[in-house]
């Protein structure tokens, strides 16, 4: 699955990413470029994500094997 983004938080918060890392309770994303402050990677705690948008291409067969149930179109 691509690893191209945006996180938004419950704080209302876009954090734009090129890339992730993760274990059962939180979620290191890079950007690209860095933020206001300099940052290039923020860590993020699963409970603070509000959704996330996928910015890349991705299978419809990227989602079940996550187990997402149904069809999406073809594009």
């Amino acid at each position: 699955m691509p690893q191209k983004g945006v996180i938004m938080t419950e704080l209302n918060e876009s954090i734009p990413f090129v890339g992730f890392v993760y274990d059962d309770n939180l979620m290191v994303v890079q950007r690209q470029t860095p933020d206001a402050i300099g940052a290039r990677q923020a860590v993020i705690p699963f409970r603070s994500i509000s959704y996330i948008k996928i910015t890349a291409i991705v299978l419809p067969k990227a989602y079940t094997e996550f187990g997402f149930k149904g069809t999406l179109p073809k594009v």
